[in-house]
């Protein structure tokens, strides 16, 4: 595995495990416009934007698409739904790694930075990162590579080379390609066989040798 400088992780189901939180996120969520998400579509939806879903799903109602965007964001931060999500394992081990190897660890995720923040302090994990990038209404979200982009903001000097993008839906290593930087998928489950691109099964793997 090549030695990089920067690691940039995307968050949601490559550095913690949200999925059941975001099951109850999107169900919450659509229930305020009179709606029913079922388990499979959150499963989809959790990997695209409000936005993207709402227009996979023909709502163009405005009103509809913000009580939607709103109830995502105060569902996600909810005290009994904050207790759901952990960090993988394999992900506490690698960034520990990386710490003692001198390497900068960094998210850069479609969640809002609130929201992660809030994580990572009750996982006692504040001080891991070296910054956040969550999304923005200023920023095209992912695939498009602006958040990479503002990432690159806290990493002046710093080659683009130097940096990969971490994640684990399609869209990640779309995004790493797109802000000019390497890009490896994480397939724990073995979801993505026909990818050809540089892709891992855990995230030890970032700190295996060459």
């Amino acid at each position: 595995m090549k030695d990089y400088q920067a690691y940039l992780f995307d968050f949601d189901g490559t550095l913690f495990d949200t999925y059941h939180s975001l099951i109850f996120v999107y169900r919450y969520a659509f229930e305020q416009v009179g709606l029913e998400c079922t388990p499979e579509q959150a499963a989809v939806f959790m990997h695209m934007s409000v936005q993207e879903t709402c227009d996979r799903l023909g709502i163009h109602d405005l009103a509809k698409r913000q009580a939607i965007l709103q109830g995502v964001h105060d569902a996600l931060d909810f005290p009994e739904n904050l207790a759901r999500i952990k960090i993988f394992p394999d992900a506490l081990s690698t960034l520990s790694a990386l710490a003692k190897k001198g390497k900068i660890a960094a998210i850069v995720s479609g969640n809002t930075e609130k929201h992660i923040h809030l994580v990572l302090e009750a996982n006692h994990l504040d001080d891991a990162f070296a910054f956040v990038v969550g999304n923005s209404p200023l920023r095209k979200p992912k695939p498009s590579g602006d958040p990479i982009f503002e990432a690159k903001k806290h990493l002046v000097g710093l080659p683009d080379s130097a940096m990969v993008y971490i994640g684990d839906s399609l869209q990640d290593p779309e995004t790493a390609k797109n802000g000019g930087v390497d890009g490896i998928l994480l397939e724990r489950k073995g979801e993505y066989p026909d990818y050809s691109g540089a892709k891992i099964t855990t995230l030890k793997a970032l700190i295996s040798p060459k």
